[in-house]
């Protein structure tokens, strides 16, 4: 996975996360590393993303400024999991592609983590981005957190990458960042 400032203590990865946070470069985290020592994440929030051209973004427009930005590059990993693992209390704001495997990945972050909340994944984020997308194919699912979102998906057959929305998605994580 990805990670883009994300501060926090325990061992050399600790170190190496802080340490790249206030350079804001974004840095590689494997299962590997986590680990190696204990690790606690020092932040209030932590944004979730699927896709990397969201972090590329994220650095090259806001660097240092951004909030904590964890990749998942597709299907959350082991490694992925332990580290959200270390964000005692922090809220998670989680999204994904807008398909059928996007939303039931982030229907299963929401369950998992106590506080996770969708970020950017309801019909009103949907509907005016749909025309872009692609034929939305696989197994229809609901969408608790937002059931005009699935409904929306079904009637208009598309799905939508998530760099579809890259100008929202930098513009939320802008004034997070300045808060």
């Amino acid at each position: 996975m990805l990670v883009l400032n994300v501060r926090a203590t325990g061992g050399l990865l600790g170190r190496w996360l802080t340490e790249a946070a206030q350079a804001g470069v974004p840095i590689r985290v494997t299962l590997h590393q986590l680990r190696l020592a204990p690790l606690t994440l020092d932040c209030d929030e932590v944004y979730v993303c699927e896709n990397p051209a969201v972090l590329r973004a994220a650095t090259t427009t806001l660097g240092a400024q951004a909030p904590p930005l964890i990749c998942t590059e597709g299907v959350p990993s082991v490694a992925v999991h332990t580290l959200l693992g270390a964000a005692h209390g922090a809220a998670i704001r989680w999204r994904n592609d807008f398909d059928w495997t996007g939303v039931r990945l982030t229907a299963a972050a929401l369950q998992r983590y106590r506080g996770a909340v969708p970020w950017r994944m309801t019909a009103a984020d949907y509907l005016p981005r749909a025309g872009t997308g692609t034929a939305l194919i696989g197994t229809p699912t609901r969408t608790p957190w937002d059931e005009s979102l699935g409904e929306s998906m079904r009637r208009t057959g598309r799905a939508v990458m998530e760099e579809r929305l890259l100008d929202l998605l930098i513009a939320d994580l802008r004034v997070t960042g300045a808060g």
